[in-house]
């Protein structure tokens, strides 16, 4: 059976493999070295050049294997995983997934230039426009998660890039990707978009047009809590600016953390099948609880995206939010969220325990208005027994009562 052929279940397992080049091993071996070794003065020249001089993998010639800075057979066996998985032509590893975020950002805007950034997004990219971004003389402007085509009366002469996110980072709104890149490819404009979610099982964003992919491989790629790690991915036309601000910063990464990715990436599959299913029966026991107004995920029909969600995406995260009905105060969620003894308190997701944490998306909205008035709490669903996480938000919710 050819790759082309192979469901994505099947390509996490085989994606940037050769065992023949390293023994018969199954696993990509770790290359910690800084160093690389020429048999002569012309393999030096070679690898100068930016070809390859030991051929790791089919695909060897791509990669620049003469210092350790540019990556070894570690990274490159990740690298051309992600590229498989995503149908992307160029891939580069990053320090975390804010690092993929901003790289791909610095790739493609200069000083004078304005960017379009949703609404929607992870707060440390917010961050990141706010000071660096505009430190560097470069402008943002915050649009609407929910704009679609609309999105064309936003565009200034000087606007190289769309920055998307899909759903939106804690509260899960939906993007129609498309329309949007419809709209900034009759502009001329490079569009960006983090796939974190999608992990990227679920949805290919080269595949419906987007120039650039970003991953935070820390998550569901990484899957144990590990380790921090970013990809950008992306097609040819757009891969030598990504490289060149790889290049210009020294950015590199661990080989040893790329070899818990690789592990990590073998199983994501059957992890987030299992996950899917729990947080299905979650959502079902949560819904019907008197204190939730409203559940935020667009797999949950009620959601706004859902249609979106159903044309675009082959499954969801275990992921979602919730709005109570009403706020509450500090030493109420205190009491309902302190003696949880599963859903622990932390800000991450992707790896095997469950997590919450409470949020408010009122303080930091500027193109939008948060609608909702109740305390918002996001859940993380890790691989815990379905069973003994509803027991545990059962007993949760029983002391926020209490505390009323």
């Amino acid at each position: 059976m050819s790759k082309k052929n192979q469901s994505k279940i099947t390509s996490l397992v085989t994606s940037g493999k050769n065992p023949q080049a390293f023994a018969g091993s199954v696993n990509t071996p770790i290359f910690q070295t800084s160093t690389v070794i020429f048999p002569d003065l012309e393999s030096f020249s070679k690898a100068e050049r930016g070809r390859a001089v030991y051929p790791i993998t089919k695909d060897a010639g791509s990669y620049d294997y003469g210092y350790g800075i540019a990556g070894t057979p570690t990274t490159f066996a990740l690298q051309q995983a992600l590229c498989e998985l995503s149908g992307a032509d160029g891939c580069v590893i990053t320090p975390s997934g804010l690092a993929a975020i901003t790289t791909a950002l610095l790739a493609f805007l200069s000083s004078g230039d304005h960017v379009l950034m949703v609404d929607s997004v992870y707060g440390p990219t917010r961050r990141f426009c706010n000071k660096e971004l505009k430190r560097q003389g470069i402008e943002t402007t915050y649009y609407n998660p929910t704009i679609g085509s609309d999105i064309a009366a936003l565009i200034q002469p000087n606007t190289k890039v769309i920055f998307l996110e899909s759903p939106g980072s804690l509260t899960f709104e939906m993007q129609d990707v498309p329309a949007i890149v419809a709209v900034a490819k009759a502009h001329n404009i490079t569009t960006i978009m983090d796939n974190s979610w999608a992990a990227p099982l679920f949805f290919q964003p080269l595949s419906h047009g987007v120039d650039v992919e970003v991953l935070a491989v820390t998550k569901y790629i990484g899957g144990h809590s590990d380790i921090i790690l970013g990809a950008v991915l992306s097609k040819e036309s757009h891969t030598k600016a990504i490289n060149k601000v790889m290049h210009h910063y020294g950015t590199s990464t661990s080989p040893y953390d790329c070899s818990l990715a690789l592990r990590g990436l073998r199983t994501v599959g059957a992890r987030l099948k299992q996950q899917q299913e729990t947080t299905g029966s979650l959502l079902k026991w949560i819904e019907a609880q008197p204190e939730v107004d409203k559940i935020l995920t667009p797999q949950h029909p009620s959601d706004a995206g859902h249609d979106l969600w159903k044309r675009d995406y082959s499954g969801a995260a275990s992921f979602f939010s919730i709005v109570l009905n009403q706020t509450y105060s500090h030493a109420q969620l205190s009491a309902m969220l302190d003696a949880m003894s599963l859903f622990m308190i932390g800000v991450s997701w992707g790896g095997y325990e469950s997590l919450v944490i409470p949020f408010d998306p009122s303080a930091i909205r500027t193109a939008s208005t948060w609608p909702h008035k109740g305390s918002c709490l996001r859940f993380y669903v890790g691989l815990e027994d379905a069973e003994d996480l509803i027991a545990d938000l059962e007993a949760a919710f029983k002391r926020l009562r209490a505390a009323k």
